[in-house]
């Protein structure tokens, strides 16, 4: 399995944040997001699922309880008792899998937009209203050839509109500003209801005295943050780097005709709708306003006990690599606010938490 483990020191004890990404795509998924505005601060733990970027490509066991338990495995290499598990499209199915098998491991969940067929039925193209919108920009990208409008939304048409589309699936406009997108008028409100703080860039911590170590252990994050700081750089998200251009759609079609994965993939036995009330970790629900899973999100937020939901405004199912600065800032303040638990603050965060859910279901 491929993993790296980058970001601030990894104190004796302490729980690193664990990202787990889609399918289709890998642990780049995070870097330009996530990674760049959270490693300067918190460690963080990122791993090629199996069959993809550079893990190996086994020909069975793609189920989540198969991809649960390499997770699982990496953090008993590791030596890591616990991490704040965060998972995109499939990967947050991976992580509620984990975090079923495996409670006591989990600081807390951050569920980033998937949809669970145990909670939603399954939606068509057709019957997606956003789905006009996404179409257009794909068109806007010199896409010509589309799915049939009565296709269903799974893991095979996003995966192979994302290779096709680039950042258009994603919302092409809003990824040509996503990289410096400061969190500002377009901030949900339910970001408000986090405790801390948001934090600096990486390019000005990698620019501090002394910093060489944290360039040493984060090469590629140096590299691109003074790529990004020079005074020409494009301001946009390049998405071939990450391996979910060409390349990354080669592997993936291998993956789907040369292994069980195709089949496995979309056994969702790993999570039942039953196990999820018995999730009593801090969990955040972090969904993209436009994104069909949205429905999930609703019956999610219903179901397990201590979960708070943020809608990101204006962008759809990969709003981590639209808006990163927006997720990276809530998933800062989410991870903040376990890791004050018990404390004053933590007894008016869960306060105001249980005060919106009032009010979110006090007749209109």
């Amino acid at each position: 399995m491929n993993y790296q483990l980058v970001g601030a020191d990894l104190r004796p004890g302490q729980a690193p944040v664990a990202m787990i990404h889609g399918l289709g795509a890998n642990l780049a998924f995070w870097y330009l997001g996530a990674v760049r505005h959270l490693a300067a601060d918190l460690p963080i733990l990122l791993h090629d699922l199996r069959g993809h970027g550079a893990s190996s490509m086994p020909p069975s066991h793609y189920r989540l309880h198969d991809l649960a338990a390499d997770f699982a495995a990496l953090l008993d290499h590791l030596q890591i008792d616990r991490a704040h598990v965060v998972g995109h499209s499939h990967g947050a199915r991976v992580a509620l899998a984990f975090a079923i098998a495996h409670p006591d491991r989990v600081a807390s969940l951050t569920v980033a937009d998937t949809q669970l067929r145990a909670l939603q039925r399954p939606m068509r193209l057709a019957d997606w209203p956003h789905w006009p919108r996404w179409k257009a920009e794909l068109a806007g990208q010199g896409v010509t050839s589309f799915p049939p409008e009565d296709a269903e939304i799974d893991f095979r048409l996003l995966a192979d509109l994302g290779p096709r589309g680039g950042a258009a699936l994603a919302g092409a406009r809003g990824a040509m500003r996503a990289v410096n997108d400061e969190a500002g008028p377009e901030d949900p409100p339910e970001l408000s209801l986090l405790p801390g703080a948001g934090g600096g860039r990486l390019a000005a911590a990698l620019a501090r005295p002394g910093a060489g170590a944290l360039a040493a252990r984060m090469p590629r994050l140096a590299a691109l943050a003074a790529e990004r700081a020079a005074p020409d750089a494009p301001r946009r998200i390049d998405l071939r780097s990450r391996q979910m251009g060409a390349r990354g759609s080669q592997k993936w079609q291998t993956l789907l005709e040369t292994t069980t994965a195709a089949t496995e993939l979309q056994d969702e036995g790993d999570v039942p709708a039953d196990r999820l009330p018995g999730l009593t970790m801090p969990v955040l629900l972090i969904y993209g306003a436009l994104s069909h899973c949205v429905p999930s999100s609703e019956r999610l937020l219903e179901v397990i006990p201590d979960a708070r939901r943020i809608m990101v405004p204006n962008a759809g199912h990969f709003f981590p690599i639209v808006k990163p600065r927006l997720f990276a800032r809530a998933l800062r303040m989410f991870v903040a606010g376990v890791e004050t638990a018990g404390t004053p603050a933590r007894g008016r965060f869960r306060e105001r938490v249980q005060a919106a859910r009032a009010a979110r279901m006090r007749p209109q």
